[in-house]
């Protein structure tokens, strides 16, 4: 689909390397230049022997980062000491090859580099950029460093995840700008892509990471302006749904939400708990107002009865009666399901120092073209020597670049 657009990456750790992967998914020719001889902050992890990202297996801890692996596929690496005159050159001719760059340091750093937008489209008038500072490029919190877990907090986010009678500091720590900034900054790309079919320039994009989440949670705002209530955490409960909750199966640790919507929905479910009468006429909770008045009775209500069943075979009767209705996974539940299996989700990758494994896949199928895993996360520096025959260096050239070390394929404080 986009394999005539030329994306360059300069970016770390997932708003801007996933996203760059979905556009290598779509058959984009993206390179990756990532920092040298300092290691990437995708790269770095605490004691593989008690850091989860670290992947079982040989080489070095920085080639088995689990964040590296999944956000990092389809895309060419380079290794680059982009503060040298070389290095400078090296990042001078891929924006000149580019189509999109896209970058992620705090705003003013890729000024300060020498790479800001004025400067960029004087390389590349045609060149879309993409800047994913977590304030963006103004106002008063300029030059902030930030990641997902405090952009939860400024957005609302932290007040309202967690238990009704929780406090904020015992949320999990869910970095979901993370997951949702790839695909926010995608449609504007290509919205700048498709403006340059007509205009023959490109577009500078200042993508707000704080800004992303914070329109994801409009009640945080409209609670407050329109109705002059702070929203307060109500754990896996709906303020206009009952029952909508997750509750304890049988089994160690098993549990599965489930939610009535309707009225019809609870009829269904109060006849299959043997329990009709709580949803006929004249009862009190045969109403969703009174259904929210009785919202703990109900839950306590559903949790007995639930206790006695399988959470997946539970799920699977509530479904054919219409109710919503799922079991929670365990972690290694997702590699098992016959719904991810049946639509070859799962992608089998190999590695020089990780043991043939399964990752997740896309996050669709397409006709006629499917997206298609054609390399793995790249090891550092990888494809150093190709990128810059192709844009044009020397044999001599790279090698000069080696032995001064604005190029290499193992970080310093790694070698031996």
């Amino acid at each position: 689909m986009l394999s005539n657009i030329n994306v360059v990456e300069i970016a770390e750790v997932w708003a801007g390397p996933f996203g760059c992967s979905l556009m290598g998914d779509l058959g984009a020719n993206v390179i990756k230049v990532e920092s040298y001889p300092r290691k990437s902050e995708t790269r770095n992890a605490g004691d593989p022997r008690l850091d989860p990202r670290v992947a079982e297996g040989t080489g070095p801890i920085y080639e088995r980062i689990n964040t590296h692996h999944h956000g990092n596929r389809n895309k060419r690496n380079i290794a680059l000491d982009i503060r040298t005159t070389e290095g400078r050159d090296v990042l001078t001719r891929l924006i000149k090859w580019g189509d999109i760059l896209v970058e992620s340091f705090s705003a003013g750093t890729i000024d300060r580099l020498g790479y800001g937008w004025e400067v960029v489209k004087k390389i590349n008038e045609r060149i879309t950029m993409l800047s994913l500072a977590g304030w963006g490029q103004e106002g008063p919190y300029l030059g902030r460093i930030m990641f997902g877990v405090g952009f939860d907090a400024m957005a609302g986010h932290a007040l309202i995840r967690g238990y009704e009678d929780g406090t904020p500091e015992e949320m999990i720590p869910i970095l979901h700008s993370d997951a949702t900034v790839p695909l926010t900054w995608i449609v504007a790309v290509l919205g700048a892509l498709m403006q340059r079919e007509k205009t023959n320039a490109g577009s500078y994009i200042d993508l707000a990471q704080i800004e992303d989440i914070a329109w994801q949670f409009p009640n945080i705002i409209s609670e407050w302006t329109m109705n002059g209530r702070i929203p307060k955490p109500l754990g896996n409960s709906d303020p206009s749904i009952v029952p909508h909750n997750c509750y304890q199966a049988s089994g160690e640790d098993r549990w599965i939400n489930i939610a009535a919507e309707n009225d019809l929905q609870w009829a269904n479910l109060t006849e299959f708990m043997g329990n009709k009468s709580w949803s006929e006429i004249g009862h009190e909770w045969s109403s969703i107002i009174g259904r929210i008045k009785g919202r703990k009775e109900i839950d306590l209500a559903i949790s007995d009865f639930v206790r006695q069943f399988d959470p997946f075979d539970l799920a699977d009767q509530l479904q054919a009666l219409g109710i919503i209705a799922a079991p929670v996974l365990a972690p290694p539940d997702p590699l098992m399901s016959p719904q991810l299996h049946d639509r070859n989700w799962f992608q089998i990758v190999d590695h020089p120092y990780i043991p043939e494994r399964l990752l997740g896949g896309f996050l669709w199928k397409s006709e006629p073209d499917q997206p298609s895993w054609d390399r793995r996360a790249g090891l550092v520096g990888e494809d150093n020597n190709e990128v810059l025959l192709q844009l044009g260096f020397s044999t001599n050239d790279i090698d000069s670049m080696k032995k001064k070390d604005i190029i290499g394929e193992t970080y310093v404080e790694e070698r031996t």
